[in-house]
């Protein structure tokens, strides 16, 4: 698997959207301080006419190239994770035509904790992210031709669900080790270790209140909380 070369070295992966901020709207450049809560700006992120796909295909391509297990790689499968890609599936599905996705989600109440301690927005925003990404996940499963689907909880609990859930989608990634150590920035800074739950903690951090609150967003969107099998939480 070739992902794009970052600073660190070959295998530490990085947004392929970075490349191309010239050819397609970016969180970081569409509105101040909507990078993390980028769904806030969904209808400039999707909005396909702002897009230069050849170049961006063409830009995408030779940065791919730099990375030292281009020439290596057998076969060479291309990943690219950036975040906003939750609005842009269709449009990679139609331009990447071989393409294969890997939807993801996550406990709400843990996404609203992260988001609002790293940038103090406002829980509520924070929820009403979660929830605009978590119906175009929908959406996008019920369209997209080669895809599967598991949330954070399965990937740090039961990694070997989701292995067989990859590898059955995409074979050629048969040697896929979804248990290694991994330098990753969580609650506790920046450490290396295999991938680990941490919803537990950050959920601690919510006081009742802030659980009432986001209570009153979720409220609104049972169907959603039913179709990823998420519970309410009591306060």
């Amino acid at each position: 698997m070739v992902g794009f070369l970052a600073p660190g070295g070959p295998d530490q992966q990085v947004n392929g959207q970075r490349y191309v901020p010239d050819l397609m709207p970016t969180p970081g450049k569409v509105a101040v301080r909507c990078r993390r809560i980028w769904s806030e700006q969904a209808d400039v992120l999707a909005d396909e006419s702002r897009y230069d796909w050849p170049k961006i295909k063409q830009r995408w391509r030779r940065e791919w190239k730099r990375n030292p297990k281009y020439r290596t790689a057998d076969p060479r499968i291309f990943l690219e994770k950036s975040p906003a890609n939750v609005l842009r599936a269709t449009m990679l599905q139609t331009h990447f035509p071989k393409s294969t996705f890997v939807l993801m989600q996550r406990n709400p109440y843990a996404v609203a904790e992260g988001i609002n301690r790293r940038t103090k927005i406002p829980l509520g925003r924070c929820v009403q992210h979660w929830i605009r990404c978590a119906e175009q996940q929908i959406r996008n499963e019920s369209v997209l031709e080669s895809v599967t689907r598991f949330n954070y909880e399965d990937l740090s609990e039961r990694p070997e669900i989701c292995r067989e859930r990859l590898v059955k989608l995409l074979p050629a990634i048969d040697d896929i080790d979804l248990q290694k150590e991994v330098s990753v920035q969580s609650i506790e800074g920046k450490v290396r270790r295999p991938i680990i739950n941490y919803n537990q903690q950050q959920i601690e951090r919510l006081s009742p209140a802030d659980i009432a609150e986001i209570n009153a967003h979720l409220a609104t969107v049972p169907e959603v909380m039913a179709y990823f099998g998420y519970p309410v939480l009591t306060s």
